[in-house]
């Protein structure tokens, strides 16, 4: 099957149409993620990011659902009143982008959603609203830095979580410069685009040291990629898994990595390998697999005795993006 955007863009469509014969509080769908940016496939899977814009509190917040194993919709539900102060939604790194493309909306009672789209398409681009995107994303970094360095009684795994959680903060700063923030899949694809862009490639390398690529290899990948997948599919018999890595989003996840990891991007599959490992260790409760996960780390040089090194990388990490902030700010008389 040769998948591609209009036919991705045809399977939304078709579902959005079963949905409002069904729910008739449906007052807007849009599109976003990789499939209104034209670059839907990465192993040959991908998901259609979709909103649903309700008129009632909406049951539920996400759903994942399967339309082949290549192919899921990945549904994020929003009340109406989500909406109510939409020239703040300027300053949101993550669906402000979406809202500023016309085509990207697929279903519109009334016109209300391109009203909305005026509101905060105007001066979406300006300097200050894209300073605000970013600025957002390196005072988090900051404060979680902060947190990290005062935390010497918190166990490792959850100092490590809190660490991972950090770096990816600290990346979408510049990031969020000249684009959306950024996704698990295209984590450091993109962080990568978009630094050669911006004229920033040490903070590329930095970033891969931040998370263990030092000693990432090919044998260390081909050991850990199916210990990785077993670690999902335990998380999948548990009644509280994350929907994030259901069983519908399995090509999703492990094509993607695999393709990258052939083709000789090795780098980039450590982000979602970290960020969907540990939300599968938050369904699964057994010493068995988060042994498993701290042998993984200790692979990666993460070990518990390297956390001064490990803040202070982070430290200088996030004072690189800190200046490259402050030189945009000045530069724009901010």
């Amino acid at each position: 099957m040769r998948i591609n955007q209009e036919m991705l863009l045809k399977i939304a469509r078709d579902h959005i149409a079963r949905r409002v014969r069904k729910e008739k509080d449906l007052v807007a769908v849009y599109l976003t993620g990789s499939v209104s940016e034209g670059e839907p496939l990465l192993g040959g899977s991908t998901d259609i990011d979709l909103i649903f814009v309700h008129k009632e509190e909406p049951p539920v917040k996400r759903e994942v659902l399967r339309v082949t194993y290549e192919i899921s919709l990945d549904i994020e539900h929003h009340h109406q009143s989500f909406y109510t102060y939409h020239r703040r939604l300027r300053q949101n790194p993550w669906i402000g982008h979406a809202l500023c493309k016309h085509q990207n909306i697929l279903l519109d009672n009334d016109h209300w959603l391109e009203f909305i789209q005026a509101g905060v398409s105007a001066r979406f681009d300006s300097p200050e609203n894209v300073y605000g995107r970013a600025q957002q994303f390196a005072e988090k970094a900051r404060t979680l830095w902060f947190d990290l360095n005062d935390s010497e009684e918190v166990r490792w795994e959850d100092w490590f979580a809190l660490y991972f959680k950090a770096v990816g903060t600290a990346a979408n700063a510049p990031a969020c410069l000249n684009g959306p923030a950024l996704t698990t899949r295209r984590f450091m694809l993109d962080f990568t685009s978009r630094m050669e862009t911006l004229e920033r490639l040490p903070l590329i390398g930095d970033l891969t040291r931040l998370l263990g690529n030092e000693n990432m290899n090919d044998a260390l990948f081909l050991q850990w990629h199916p210990v990785w997948e077993e670690t999902l599919e335990a998380a999948n018999k548990q009644d509280d898994c994350p929907v994030n890595i259901s069983k519908v989003r399995k090509a999703y996840f492990l094509q993607s990595v695999e393709a990258m990891a052939e083709s000789g991007s090795l780098h980039a599959v450590l982000w979602p390998m970290m960020e969907t490992w540990q939300q599968a260790l938050s369904c699964l409760k057994d010493k068995e697999h988060l042994q498993k996960w701290q042998e993984f780390l200790a692979a990666l040089g993460f070990k518990e005795d390297k956390r001064e090194d490990l803040l202070s990388d982070l430290d200088h990490f996030i004072d690189q993006t800190e200046q490259l902030l402050e030189g945009y700010k000045n530069e724009y008389s901010l």
